[in-house]
């Protein structure tokens, strides 16, 4: 290989972003792996976790080797594709209802995916489509109707099965965009309103599920029902807590041996490491977080375009409202939403969706000089 070619390919690599990713999806691996220890199938569910990681290889591949830009004018097509996907779990025969939401796919009881998690790029990618036709300036009530009208076709759809997180993480895709497409700032004001209102208008009404009040509630008085609602919770602070400044080493952790933990290889994955690995474990992963997070702003400066630049960004937003929201939720600060934390948590469908991230955001900087 050439000089210049050598050039070239190493210009459409962004190492640090490959660096902080591999990091992370090790780090996962391994507490995936200690949180599995014991539990029934365990080493299955790491297996399939490992799987998950080769399968989002693939899109990863894919959107790196795609010029980004053409998928600018496939919006059509992805917003049906993207419909489909959320409403999906709700044809008859198909969906699969577990934590109280009917989000999944399944053949007879055997689990396949969440069509919400690759949904969400698929949005992501045709909201900076439309948000980069204002060219960086969204003025007007009519823009900002556009933008929303998506939004709330969108967060509709998640609700049907009902799935509040993922519906939250949509939300924050689209506001951390808008912020970079230019949305003045009484418009963000008048969002701020309009999600109070319709907050409690959702409460009030009794749209959402028993579960899900029940959660909202246990988040605005913690003390609230310990043995049903406030369980999780209750359990993840005595986890954390217990970990100390460096842990109690992998796999010793009593809390996730004794089973106290709910969901520890899931959504509270954050409690093992706590207990586990302590106080130096979780600043190694916050860490590796906002190396990852800062690698990407980066790509998203140097991007060509505004559409790129939108892209990285909604990006970024999903994975830091994901990060806040999966954290907080675990030592009290956020409701519990079932969000799963990105690259630690097991899950396929998680996995594949944030790797094929990944490659939307090499595919911006491998053609941030046009090429």
């Amino acid at each position: 290989m050439d000089r210049s070619r050598s050039r070239k390919v190493l210009n459409a690599v962004n190492v640090p972003l490959v660096v902080w990713t591999t990091a992370l999806v090790v780090y996962g691996t391994v507490m995936v792996a200690s949180a599995t220890t014991g539990m029934p199938g365990g080493g299955g569910m790491i297996l399939r976790h490992l799987v998950g990681v080769a399968l989002g290889l693939v899109p990863l591949g894919l959107a790196w080797a795609i010029d980004y830009t053409r998928l600018r004018g496939w919006q059509g097509p992805l917003i049906a594709l993207g419909a489909f996907l959320l409403i999906s779990p709700r044809i008859p025969g198909l969906g699969y209802t577990a934590g109280g939401a009917t989000s999944w796919l399944a053949i007879g009881d055997v689990r396949l995916f969440q069509p919400s998690e690759p949904a969400k790029l698929i949005f992501i990618v045709v909201a900076a489509a439309i948000i980069a036709q204002f060219k960086g300036r969204i003025d007007q009530p009519a823009q900002v109707a556009k933008v929303m009208a998506y939004l709330a076709g969108a967060v509709v759809l998640i609700m049907l099965q009902p799935d509040l997180g993922t519906g939250l993480v949509f939300i924050a895709i689209t506001f951390t965009m808008l912020i970079v497409g230019g949305m003045k700032g009484r418009y963000f004001a008048y969002a701020a309103i309009a999600v109070a209102v319709a907050t409690v208008a959702v409460l009030q009404l009794g749209l959402l599920a028993q579960y899900q009040e029940d959660r909202l509630l246990v988040f605005i008085e913690p003390e609230r029902d310990p043995t049903g609602a406030g369980y999780n919770l209750a359990q993840s602070k005595i986890a954390i807590g217990s970990g100390g400044l460096t842990g109690k080493g992998l796999g010793a952790g009593t809390q996730s041996n004794l089973h106290f933990i709910p969901a520890r290889h899931t959504d509270f994955i954050f409690s093992v490491l706590g207990e586990e690995l302590g106080f130096l474990g979780a600043v190694l992963l916050l860490g590796l977080f906002l190396a990852l997070l800062v690698s990407a702003l980066a790509i998203s400066t140097s991007s060509r375009d505004l559409y790129g630049a939108l892209v990285v960004t909604g990006v970024i937003g999903m994975w830091l409202f994901q990060i806040l929201e999966n954290m907080g939720m675990t030592v009290g600060m956020m409701p519990i939403t079932g969000i799963p934390l990105p690259f630690m948590s097991f899950g396929s469908s998680s996995m594949v969706t944030n790797l094929g991230a990944v490659g939307l955001l090499l595919s911006v900087w491998a053609r941030r000089y046009g090429t």
